[in-house]
């Protein structure tokens, strides 16, 4: 849809695609948690039938590899997001570079894409 919106130059007055971008960012987050409702609710019924034991359902991961293995997510994610972060902070820093003078009039520019749109004789 998005493709066909800008395949059309209509992408700046596809309202309803902004919307449905708007409703679908936290899709992943949700994808992210039916997975692992799924995985763990499919285990349980093995279990509480009798057909796999408790023991045998459990993950043959020691608590000391999940403690090093968050600590070090919580490592990387701190440095990218300390990065990204200082990227940002030395951009607003350093400020607009542009080459184009100011405007010689006080109207407004209208639309973000004035210049390429077309308007009516």
């Amino acid at each position: 849809m998005g493709a066909a919106a800008w395949a059309l130059k209509r992408l700046d007055a596809a309202t309803w695609y902004h919307r449905a971008l708007v409703l679908a960012a936290p899709s992943g987050f949700v994808g992210v948690l039916t997975g692992w409702i799924t995985a763990e609710v499919g285990r349980q019924p093995y279990v509480v039938y009798g057909v796999l034991r408790t023991a045998d359902a459990v993950s043959p991961v020691s608590a000391a590899s999940v403690a090093t293995s968050l600590l070090f997510f919580i490592i990387v994610y701190a440095i990218v997001f300390s990065a990204g972060a200082l990227y940002i902070l030395r951009l607003m820093g350093k400020g607009p570079e542009s080459d184009e003078s100011p405007p010689q009039s006080n109207q407004p520019p209208g639309t973000p894409l004035g210049g390429a749109i077309k308007e009516a004789p």
